[in-house]
């Protein structure tokens, strides 16, 4: 059995106040807090490579989490409060549910919706710089305007978005 104590103690050590803090609000009391934090640097020494590990503060974070619900999955009680602390954790889930993804895009074909309905070259400078992500100046050098215009057109695209959002809230 793999035991990493090295790693464990130069990687996950100096992050352990964090991480008693982020348990805190998911442990009911500071025993709990402990036995959490053991379990944590129990599974840490215990696992098979850590080397690979690119971020391990967020890496401890994660397995936190994972040992919290696992109690919870266990327990078979689900706490409305202690679910909630756990999004707090901020670590990244794995992908978004079939559900957000669907009305992500449903959302991406309105805002593009809006943004067809602007004029021509306020369009063309709204899409180089918010869907294109390109500078101010990239977008000048690509569309032959200069920065000035640029900038004009893309305050008055946001003003036209701006308006045809408060019409849409009005109409709902």
């Amino acid at each position: 059995m793999p035991l990493n104590s090295g790693w464990v103690s130069i990687n996950v050590l100096p992050f352990e106040a964090e991480l008693r803090a982020s348990m805190r609000r998911l442990c009911t009391t500071p025993d709990d807090v402990d036995d959490l934090v053991q379990e944590v640097y129990c599974r840490l020494l215990r696992s098979a490579s850590v080397e690979h590990i690119a971020t391990p503060r967020a890496f401890a974070m994660q397995v936190a989490k994972n040992i919290m619900l696992d109690r919870l999955r266990r327990d078979s009680v689900l706490r409305i409060d202690i679910m909630a602390s756990l999004d707090d954790l901020d670590v990244p889930e794995a992908s978004p549910s079939t559900e957000r993804v669907a009305m992500a895009r449903s959302e991406l074909r309105w805002v593009l919706g809006l943004i067809d309905q602007l004029p021509h070259r306020c369009r063309q400078v709204y899409r180089a710089r918010r869907i294109q992500g390109l500078s101010q100046i990239e977008t000048a050098a690509f569309l032959g305007l200069s920065e000035n215009v640029i900038e004009k057109e893309m305050m008055k695209g946001s003003r036209l978005l701006a308006e045809m959002l408060c019409e849409t809230a009005a109409c709902a």
